[in-house]
């Protein structure tokens, strides 16, 4: 239970529930104990792991004890370990199930899809997005529900700052690996006009520790940019990065499921440029579709990059409204509670 996008909706979604008044646990291997997660009912499978197979029996015997004693109604599988182990024998102890995909797994082999391909039979399917949807339209039975439902953004974390920001800087909250484009915006921000490199910092997530962090550093040095970079450990308080940026940027290599930090910078009152596919084209398309790229040319980058500075006063006023109806967390937990309600009442 650490501090991914996934892992976020699922403690919003036990959170609404317990206000609701509606009994539920988190099943998982462990948590962070950076979380304060006092209010929530968390069970741990301890040393066994969901992709062990040598631990399953153990741990159908625990799911098994756990659904009789607390009297369980629904499952909702949020990972495809899980699914591919469990889905099938949760069925058969005549309990629903709810499953939830976030993204397109990309096809490596006959066996990958095979193995991916247990998250599509679950009685009801959550997509996190049209283009997720899309993606999966022809693979699931057509008696099953499908619901699409965006992940949701906490407005009551995710808000303005009260100080004018005055630096100029450029955050890309995205954690660092090879394909959300790190070494991208380095290479685009290298070629930018002077006095855009003399007046912009680029500030990053990255605990120097993986291969790909590592190889950011060197880039960094290659392209004489050290006095333009600035570096921040992973925090639970990546809000206030928000807060203090001038320009948020989503530059993913492939397409995004979702891409929640586009919704992340619009509450925080924040300007965001974000690649033309997937999920980020999904958010931000009836916003304000000029912020959208072409994350494989670099003039489409240019002329997105100076629109954005160009309207950010008025851009920065209108996103946290944007995000209030489309895609706070409230909302996406009243539609999934709906979508659960619609199950076990069928």
């Amino acid at each position: 239970m650490g501090i991914g996008g996934v892992e976020t909706g699922v403690r919003d979604i036990a959170n609404y529930l317990n206000k609701k008044k509606i009994e539920n646990y988190i099943l998982c291997e462990s948590n962070d104990k950076n979380f304060n997660l006092k209010e929530l009912k968390i069970i741990k499978i301890g040393n066994l792991r969901f992709k062990n197979i040598f631990d399953q029996n153990k741990i159908k015997a625990l799911i098994k004890n756990l659904i009789r004693k607390k009297r369980i109604n629904l499952v909702h599988i949020s990972s495809r370990a899980p699914a591919f182990f469990l889905i099938n024998f949760i069925k058969k102890l005549n309990i629903k199930v709810v499953t939830s995909i976030h993204n397109k797994y990309e096809s490596k082999s006959l066996l990958k899809d095979w193995y991916n391909s247990f998250l599509l039979k679950g009685d009801s399917i959550i997509f996190n997005s049209n283009f997720v949807k899309k993606t999966y339209e022809n693979n699931y039975p057509k008696k099953t529900k499908i619901h699409v439902i965006p992940r949701g953004i906490d407005i009551n974390f995710f808000h303005p700052s009260k100080k004018k920001v005055i630096d100029k800087n450029i955050f890309i909250p995205s954690r660092i690996s090879n394909w959300k484009g790190h070494e991208l915006l380095l290479n685009y921000f290298s070629l930018l006009e002077q006095n855009y490199r003399d007046l912009f910092k680029i500030h990053l997530i990255s605990s120097n520790q993986s291969k790909e962090e590592k190889k950011i550093l060197l880039l960094i040095k290659k392209l004489n940019l050290s006095e333009n970079i600035i570096i921040h450990k992973p925090t639970l308080e990546i809000n206030k990065l928000y807060q203090d940026a001038y320009l948020v940027i989503n530059i993913s290599k492939r397409p995004e499921g979702f891409g929640r930090t586009i919704s992340e910078a619009l509450s925080s009152s924040k300007t965001i440029i974000a690649p033309n596919q997937g999920g980020t084209k999904e958010q931000l398309f009836n916003f304000d579709r000029k912020l959208l790229f072409n994350v494989n040319s670099f003039n489409s980058f240019k002329k997105t990059f100076k629109y954005a500075l160009k309207n950010y006063q008025s851009i920065s006023k209108k996103g946290r409204s944007y995000v209030k109806k489309n895609y706070s967390s409230d909302l996406m937990c009243k539609k999934t509670l709906e979508a659960y309600n619609h199950l076990v009442n069928t």
